[in-house]
């Protein structure tokens, strides 16, 4: 099971004081090592071609899991759906970005973006003039007015995923013509690029029953290469055609379309030659590694694995158990889990924030290093001692923690046995509890009904104010912690306005050290990115971040 990153999210300086600490100040250290196993894989591994090597022509078939229930990626029923993989082609942004996790303006949507000013933060956006919304209407400095109101909380009639953002901006005030504009930020955020381009136009962002209801059957207006043609519930068939108003160059498809069906039907269907790429997972690499004329490709992976721990309950209210339960796992094991299944090398993870490959990402887990010893005195100390068992045991209470895990998910049941088996070595006893995976959230997670469970979380280009709710305010709905601590509001809000790029990175790591103090959430590994992709599809297939050019994806002969 996973949980996305939020859809839009976040990136900003100050030396803090809080109880005497300094909190995230330029004299601060963090550890500095970095994985070295995110190294052996690429963070894009498709085969490039240029536009002369691809032809004309060909139809593009991959595949989805479902048919979002919103077309509006900033609306809440677009969160844990496929809406903005699917509108990939048909929409753009003033940036794009790089194989690292980087970022460069989009010349096809913006002539230029810069820092005008940093104090406050003034961002001075001119856009490309040939720009156009699918209708044919210019993209304009009042697109980006009416979205900024449309996403910045001050009208509680927009059902919007997120605010983050959006609702640090002061401002957005035309130039000396349409095309130009002006993001002036209240509130300075080093992840600004995420925020100064507008993904609807004015007259949907300017009427809260369009954000809402529009999009449940029919896809927002394109402003990229392709158009949304039909989406067809009966079949699940979602097709994409060539923009008649795209201003850039021409895409060499004529069309892209989307089936829909379960992973395992997805992997049979590229098998069986009916699908051009698919992705893979653990229970769908052996269908799919022998498939004739066809490669499968590894990327450095954003999917990471974790174990929550409440904190807010039982013998897990002691931090020096939860250090303990930390030292007990062998996440280097758990990594090669994950990663063997996809022959692929093991990439574990020591960070909440990056993942391994990500500019800026370097291991700050030292404090949780795999210890079993450790773990061991650590429970002693805390006055848990071996009984006749090996389970541990205070004042006559075993030292049991209850772990649901979603029924039928192999991949989680795995994950969660070898948590299980690490942690009885030091006589922690461990209840896994099979939910129906359909309530795992509404029935385990979500009202806090564990004492340890792991799913998977998704990482980001701007993943830093994504990150800050999983720990801070302890009522954020997405912190399963239970806790919170003071620090983290301020240290995240520091890291967040953060300008300087080198500053913000140790600030960064600097971060996840406090989360390691006492721990809630102890990363495990990344999941390595697998594609199986057809032969002669170039332009496409298994990146960690960079986004494709919607009009060089193609076949390197006619189809």
């Amino acid at each position: 099971m996973r949980i996305p990153a939020a859809p839009t999210a976040l990136l900003l300086a100050g030396s803090l004081l809080l109880s005497g600490c300094s909190v995230l100040s330029g004299d601060d250290k963090p550890s500095t090592s970095s994985s070295s196993a995110s190294l052996r894989l690429k963070n894009t591994a498709w085969k490039t071609a240029g536009r002369d090597a691809v032809a004309n022509g060909g139809n593009l078939r991959l595949g989805t899991t479902a048919v979002p229930r919103n077309f509006n990626p900033e609306h809440p029923d677009a969160v844990n759906t496929d809406a903005a993989r699917i509108l990939a082609p048909t929409v753009g942004s003033a940036i794009r970005i790089t194989p690292a996790g980087g970022w460069q303006v989009d010349h096809d949507y913006a002539e230029s973006v810069e820092v005008a000013d940093s104090d406050p933060l003034t961002i001075k956006v001119r856009l490309n003039p040939r720009a156009v919304w699918q209708g044919g209407t210019s993209i304009t400095a009042a697109d980006m007015k009416a979205y900024w109101k449309a996403l910045n909380g001050s009208d509680e009639d927009y059902q919007v995923a997120s605010t983050e953002g959006f609702d640090d901006i002061e401002s957005v005030e035309q130039g000396d013509t349409k095309f130009d504009y002006t993001v002036t930020f209240a509130t300075p955020n080093a992840e600004w690029p995420l925020y100064i381009y507008p993904h609807l136009a004015a007259n949907v962002s300017s009427s809260p029953k369009l954000f809402n209801t529009a999009f449940r059957t029919r896809a927002i207006s394109s402003n990229g290469p392709f158009v949304v043609a039909s989406i067809d519930t009966v079949k699940g068939t979602i097709i994409e055609k060539p923009n008649p108003r795209w201003w850039g160059q021409r895409p060499k498809l004529s069309q892209i379309t989307f089936q829909v069906a379960s992973p395992a039907l997805l992997a049979k269907a590229f098998a069986a030659g009916g699908l051009d790429a698919v992705d893979l997972d653990a229970n769908t690499y052996a269908t799919v590694k022998k498939t004739k004329d066809s490669t499968i490709q590894r990327a450095a992976g954003i999917e990471w694995s974790q174990i929550t721990l409440n904190a807010g309950r039982g013998p897990l209210k002691d931090p020096d158990v939860r250090r303990a339960v930390a030292h007990a796992i062998n996440r280097e094991s758990i990594a090669r889990l994950a990663s063997s299944p996809l022959a692929a090398s093991p990439s574990p993870l020591g960070s909440v924030i990056f993942v391994p490959g990500q500019q800026g990402y370097v291991d700050s887990s030292k404090s949780i290093a795999y210890s079993p010893d450790k773990a061991e005195s650590l429970l002693s100390e805390a006055g848990w001692t071996k009984g006749s068992d090996g389970v541990r045991v205070r004042d006559g209470k075993r030292l049991t923690l209850d772990m649901p895990v979603p029924a039928k998910t192999p991949t989680n049941s795995r994950r969660a046995s070898r948590i299980a088996q690490d942690l009885s070595k030091v006589g922690i006893e461990v209840k896994v509890k099979n939910v129906p995976a359909a309530q795992f959230y509404t029935r385990s997670v979500i009202p806090l009904d564990f004492d340890l469970v792991t799913f998977v979380r998704r990482g980001s280009p701007f993943p830093i104010g994504a990150a800050e709710p999983l720990f801070y305010p302890a009522d954020s709905a997405q912190n399963y912690t239970g806790v919170t601590e003071q620090r983290f509001g301020t240290g995240w809000k520091t890291v967040t306005s953060t300008l300087d790029d080198t500053l913000r990175l140790k600030r960064v790591a600097k971060l996840d050290e406090w989360v390691f103090d006492n721990p809630t959430v102890i990363p495990l590994a990344t999941t390595p990115i697998a594609v199986g992709v057809r032969n002669g599809l170039v332009n496409y297939g298994a990146a960690q971040f960079e986004q494709p050019d919607w009009t060089l994806v193609g076949f390197t002969k006619k189809r």
